[in-house]
């Protein structure tokens, strides 16, 4: 079963490539969320209430609750419901995420005595979804399309984490998770003054904005 959730996590962002709606990607972002946690509760080898409780804190409150509410906000407050300006037709960014995809589920085969240790699984579907989530930050023009897929890549991270870090995952979740607080407020703001300067949310005006004036 947990392999089946794996594989779904990995599915999504062929989802993510394929659509330019960009509440579709919100609701992705809570499906992620939702599988991740499943991932976490059935790999558990000894059960703890700490962490079950900091696991569904983490997944289901933070990564399928209170990220995308603030996002569906910044949509709705900004209204760019679409990005349908990509450098590359969404066609052929869903040829390339099925690619990269293929190529992680051929390494999640691969039979190396440096993998024993990990699940070759978790590493070859987490390093995919990172990969496809880089070629879209590169690909796509809106930022608030930015935000969702460094969100996906910080997913594909956390699914990482549980492959090489079974001795310590409370620390690195831990730092996985402050980081994309961190990201969500910074690129946050940005999206308020970009909204607030010019007509789009073209991430070219991101090299503008140090030009204007504005209070904090």
């Amino acid at each position: 079963m947990e392999n089946a959730f794996i594989i779904l996590f990995g599915f999504t962002m062929l989802y993510v490539a394929a659509t330019s709606r960009l509440m579709a990607h919100i609701n992705v972002l809570i499906f992620q969320g939702i599988l991740l946690f499943l991932i976490c509760t059935t790999d558990m080898n000894e059960f703890s209430i700490f962490n079950f409780l900091f696991i569904a804190f983490e997944t289901l409150i933070i990564k399928s609750v209170v990220i995308p509410y603030i996002l569906g906000g910044l949509i709705k407050r900004t209204k760019d419901y679409r990005d349908t300006e990509a450098n590359i037709h969404h066609f052929y960014s869903l040829f390339i995420a099925t690619v990269i995809l293929f190529i992680g589920f051929l390494i999640s085969n691969i039979n190396l005595p440096a993998m024993k240790m990990i699940n070759p699984l978790y590493f070859g579907v987490s390093i995919a979804v990172i990969i496809i989530s880089l070629v879209l930050i590169t690909t796509k023009h809106k930022v608030i399309s930015n935000v969702i897929d460094f969100i996906t890549m910080e997913n594909g991270i956390f699914l990482l984490s549980l492959s090489v870090a079974k001795e310590m995952p409370l620390i690195v979740n831990l730092g996985v998770l402050l980081d994309l607080f961190i990201a969500v407020f910074i690129l946050g703001l940005l999206i308020k003054h970009i909204n607030t300067k010019f007509d789009d949310m073209e991430i070219s005006h991101l090299s503008d904005l140090r030009d204007c004036e504005y209070d904090v």
